[in-house]
């Protein structure tokens, strides 16, 4: 069935018959297999939480989030403002 693709199979269907085992299946399946994402987040974080940054309004999370995906942002406009000149 799905045993290539465990997180699908606790996804769809063990959630009916072991629902407190499957909500902890889908967090460990879900996991990054390496640190480095983490790590990374750790260091975007020192970066914009210290000097005159830690005074700024808008929270620490909004701010790691914007720059983390500083790159699907741009892309995003880029793809919106290209569908606007063809229009």
């Amino acid at each position: 069935m799905t045993g290539d693709k465990p997180l699908e199979l606790w996804l769809n269907t063990c959630p009916k018959a072991y629902s407190q085992l499957s909500v902890l299946a889908v967090d460990m399946l879900a996991a990054p297999a390496s640190q480095a994402f983490i790590e990374r987040l750790f260091s975007v974080c020192g970066m914009l939480s210290h000097g005159r940054r830690n005074r700024m309004e808008k929270s620490l999370e909004m701010r790691v989030r914007l720059k983390m995906n500083f790159n699907v942002l741009c892309k995003l406009d880029y793809e919106k403002t290209s569908v606007d000149r063809n229009a």
